[in-house]
C-alpha cells in the first residue's frame, strides 16, 4: 500500500466538505413535503447553474474543483440532481437513505482513497476502486440504508447499488457518468425493488 500523505487527504476533505454539507437535503426532507423540498430544490438550482455559467465563462472561481472540472459541471452540481431525481422519483424513506448513502458513504469512500493514496488516474485501466474503498463504501452505505429503513434486505441492495455506482466507472458512449448522479438512483432503483417483497 502506498504511504499516507496528509496533503492528499486534506485535498480530499476539503472536497468532501461539500458531499458532507448535502445531508441537509434528506434532514430538510424529514419535516418538508415532496413539493416544498422539490421547490427549493429547483430554487437552489437556478443559483448553482448562474456560479457554473460564469465559472465556466472565467468570471469566478471555485476552490476544491478537480483539474477535469475546470471546463465542465462540477460535481456538486451532478449531486444537486441526483438528490432531485431520488426524491421525485422514489418514495419519501427510500429517497432519504438514497441521498445519505451519497453524502456520506462517498464521502467516507473518498477519505478512505486518500488514506490508501489510490491513484485516481489509473481508476478506469483498473475499471475499479480498490477492496478497502469499495469495503468502505458497502459498509457505511449499509449501516445508513438499515438505520433509515429498519430492514436488512433493502439496506443491502441499497449498499450494493451504492458501490457498485460509486466504485466502478460507468461510462455511456464513451462518457463517463459522475457518481453524484448514478450513487443515488442506483441505489434506490434497487431498495425500490426490495421494498416490494
Amino acid at each position: 500500500m502506498p504511504p499516507f500523505k496528509s496533503s492528499s487527504f486534506k485535498e480530499e476533505a476539503k472536497r468532501k466538505t461539500i458531499h458532507i454539507c448535502g445531508v441537509a437535503i434528506p434532514v430538510l426532507y424529514l419535516f418538508l413535503s415532496r413539493e416544498s423540498i422539490l421547490f427549493a430544490l429547483g430554487l437552489a438550482f437556478i443559483i448553482i447553474f448562474a456560479i457554473e455559467w460564469l465559472r465556466l465563462h472565467g468570471i469566478v472561481s471555485l476552490p476544491f474543483l478537480r483539474n477535469k472540472e475546470e471546463k465542465k459541471l462540477g460535481a456538486y452540481v451532478f449531486f444537486m440532481i441526483g438528490a432531485f431525481l431520488s426524491i421525485l422519483i422514489f418514495e419519501k424513506r427510500i429517497a432519504i437513505a438514497a441521498i445519505l448513502m451519497l453524502a456520506i458513504g462517498d464521502a467516507a469512500s473518498g477519505l478512505t482513497g486518500a488514506v490508501i493514496h489510490e491513484d485516481k488516474s489509473e481508476l478506469y485501466e483498473r475499471r475499479m476502486k480498490s477492496p478497502e474503498v469499495m469495503l468502505v463504501m458497502f459498509v457505511t452505505s449499509l449501516i445508513l440504508g438499515w438505520l433509515v429503513l429498519h430492514s436488512l434486505p433493502v439496506a443491502v441492495l441499497g449498499a450494493f447499488g451504492a458501490t457498485i455506482a460509486d466504485c466502478v466507472p460507468l461510462r455511456v458512449y464513451n462518457v463517463p457518468i459522475d457518481d453524484n448522479l448514478t450513487i443515488p438512483l442506483l441505489s434506490g432503483v434497487l431498495m425500490s425493488f426490495g421494498s416490494m417483497w
